[in-house]
């Protein structure tokens, strides 16, 4: 777990998880909304991560070549990373340049009134946006594959993997239900801050990620 635990603390950053946030907590109903999409996103990417893992044990890929399987799958996924975050910095960088001065939130946009409209639309979202995997759940899978422990042992890495990686979605979820009226409140600053610093934090985990997967898959694999 120990290598498992900071990939599913990056992949928290997830563009697509930051969005959600960024969509449900400007909705009438967040905590509806946010619900509906981790259980869907929980949902999916546990049968899709259980699935990943028993292939990848099945394959004589996996089995026949271990060794340096591991380090091909960790150097692709470290550039994937690595794209991504320079992706990221271009699409922040030509958001400023367009809007240097960050504005009130306007009126709510197309994703924002579908997902306002009911839990189902929120529960599609999320079993269409996690059928991917993405590169870093996909290095996780491979690790916890690779580590040949019973079903029980795999199936508890694959849920706490997850549930770290929706820790965005997960906490104001819980407080919208626990504390709602301070929750709401304390929302408002974290959502104006996601929005001008999102993209930004994304990038820096990814490519710190990126760079750290890049670096160890070519030195396992020169070893």
């Amino acid at each position: 777990m120990a290598d498992i635990l900071p990939l599913a603390l990056a992949a928290a950053c997830w563009p697509v998880l930051i969005a959600v946030d960024l969509v449900a907590l400007r909705t009438p109903q967040p905590a509806h909304v946010l619900g509906n999409f981790v259980a869907a996103g929980l949902l999916t990417t546990i049968t899709v991560g259980l699935i990943l893992v028993y292939v990848l044990d099945q394959t004589s890929l996996t089995t026949t070549n271990r060794h340096t399987f591991g380090p091909i799958v960790a150097t692709v996924a470290g550039l994937a990373a690595l794209a991504a975050a320079w992706y990221l910095l271009r699409r922040r960088a030509r958001k400023r340049a367009v809007d240097p001065e960050p504005k009130e939130a306007g009126p709510p946009g197309r994703t924002e009134r579908l997902l306002a409209q009911g839990g189902r639309i929120a529960f599609g979202g999320g079993v269409l946006l996690c059928v991917f995997p993405g590169v870093l759940p996909l290095v996780a899978l491979q690790r916890i594959s690779a580590q040949n422990v019973s079903f029980a042992h795999t199936f508890a890495l694959v849920v706490g993997f997850y549930l770290v990686m929706f820790l965005l979605v997960e906490i104001p979820f819980v407080g919208f239900l626990l504390a709602p009226t301070t929750t709401g409140r304390l929302t408002v600053r974290f959502n104006a801050w996601l929005d001008r610093n999102g993209l930004l934090v994304a990038a820096i985990v990814l490519g710190s990620a990126g760079a750290y997967l890049l670096v160890s898959g070519c030195v396992a694999l020169a070893t």
